[in-house]
């Protein structure tokens, strides 16, 4: 059976690797491996960046963010699939509460789900 084309394009465009190209956008959105001082202000640092300062109501206390750090997932992605668990890292922000003497601390926000090889979340032990 021969094929027949009714186009006038002869060439097909070449398929992205879609899976890459998430990949690589999720970790320009964390910038994990960019250092505290380094890191642009987009994605993951735009974000935080937008919510600080905080003041109080009277304006003599004022809340600083310096950094945030994605520290190391507790489990495998294997552990979590079996134990039903969402594959992530802690995520913590180091902040400075502004007053007479300053304040430095580290502070605990919850887990930042990571994307694994494929493009893909374990959420709840389920890829996703």
């Amino acid at each position: 059976m021969k094929v027949r084309t009714y186009g006038k394009v002869t060439e097909v465009a070449k398929i992205p690797d879609l899976r890459h190209l998430q990949f690589k956008s999720y970790s320009r959105f964390l910038q994990r491996d960019v250092p505290a001082a380094k890191r642009q202000n987009h994605g993951l640092e735009s974000i935080v960046q937008e919510i600080f300062p905080i003041k109080s109501y009277d304006g003599s206390l004022s809340l600083v963010y310096l950094s945030y750090d994605l520290g190391r997932p507790r489990y495998t992605p294997d552990d979590c699939r079996k134990l039903r668990l969402t594959y992530g890292a802690p995520f913590k922000i180091m902040v400075r509460l502004e007053k007479e003497e300053p304040i430095e601390e580290e502070v605990y926000l919850g887990e930042l789900p990571l994307m694994i090889g494929g493009g893909e979340f374990i959420i709840n032990g389920a890829e996703r």
